[in-house]
C-alpha cells in the first residue's frame, strides 16, 4: 500500500504566502501611484509659480509704463495750464475784460463794415463828456388823433431850429367810442423837423432823440403830459 505525501499545512502556507505577496504588490503599487502623483502635483505647482511669476512681472511692467505715462500726461498737463495762463494774461493786456473790450469789438466790427478809421475817430472825439450844457426846460404841445379837430399843436425849441409834433391812436371811452385825446399806451409818431430835414420816431412813451443844430447837441425826452398833451424835456451842450 503506497502512502501520500500530501501535507496540508503546505497548501494553506502557500496560500498564506500568496496572499502576503498580494498585498506587498498592492501596496507597492499604491506607493508607486502615490509618488508619482506626488511629483507630477509637485510639477505643475512649480510651472503654475513660474506661471504666475511671470504675469506678476508682466502686470508690474505695465503698471510702471501706465505709472509713467500718468506722470508724463500729469507734466504735460501741467505744462499746457501754465500756457494758457500765459495766454490769458497777454490776451487781457491786449484787450481787457469790461467795458474797453466791447468798445473794442464794436470798432472792429465798424470798420471791417467799412467805416472810414477818420471818421469813426470823429464819432469817438465827439462823444467825449458833454460841456456847456443848459438847464433842463420843459414845454408841452397837443397829440393828434384822427378824432381830434382842433388846431396844430406843436413845441418849437432852439428859437423855431426845432418842431417837435406828435400824433397817436385815439382814446376809447367806455361805450368803445374813440375819443379827441391820444391813447398812451399805444404807439406815438414824433417828428422831429430841423433845417437839415424831418425825422419821425415811433413807440410807446417815452421818446428820446438828439439833434445837433449850430454847434449844440440838443437832448429831448418826450413823454405823457396832462390829458391830450405831451411834454418834451430838452437841454443842450456844445457839439461837437
Amino acid at each position: 500500500m503506497t502512502l501520500s505525501n500530501y501535507n496540508p499545512h503546505n497548501r494553506y502556507r502557500q496560500r498564506a504566502q500568496e496572499r502576503m505577496t498580494n498585498a506587498i504588490s498592492m501596496v507597492l503599487v499604491i506607493a508607486l501611484s502615490a509618488c508619482v502623483g506626488f511629483w507630477m502635483g509637485k510639477q505643475y505647482g512649480v510651472e503654475r509659480n513660474i506661471s504666475l511669476e511671470e504675469q506678476v512681472d508682466n502686470l508690474t511692467k505695465e503698471r510702471d509704463t501706465l505709472q509713467g505715462s500718468v506722470t508724463e500726461l500729469r507734466a504735460e498737463a501741467q505744462t499746457a495750464n501754465t500756457r494758457y495762463e500765459q495766454i490769458q494774461a497777454e490776451y487781457n493786456a491786449v484787450l481787457p475784460e469790461g467795458p474797453m473790450q466791447d468798445l473794442t469789438r464794436l470798432v472792429r466790427e465798424q470798420l471791417t463794415q467799412g467805416m472810414a478809421p477818420e471818421r469813426l475817430a470823429f464819432f469817438i472825439k465827439s462823444a467825449r463828456p458833454p460841456t456847456d450844457c443848459t438847464d433842463p426846460d420843459t414845454k408841452r404841445f397837443v397829440v393828434s388823433t384822427p378824432s381830434y379837430s382842433g388846431p396844430d399843436s406843436s413845441a418849437s425849441v432852439a428859437e423855431g431850429a426845432v418842431i417837435i409834433k406828435a400824433k397817436g391812436s385815439s382814446a376809447t371811452s367806455k361805450a368803445g367810442q374813440p375819443e379827441a385825446w391820444f391813447d398812451p399806451a399805444k404807439n406815438v409818431e414824433v417828428s422831429f423837423t430841423t433845417a437839415d430835414g424831418n425825422e419821425v420816431k415811433k413807440g410807446t412813451l417815452p421818446i428820446r432823440h438828439s439833434a445837433v443844430v449850430a454847434n449844440r447837441e440838443y437832448r429831448f425826452t418826450v413823454e405823457e403830459g396832462a390829458k391830450s398833451f405831451a411834454k418834451v424835456t430838452f437841454d443842450s451842450c456844445a457839439y461837437p
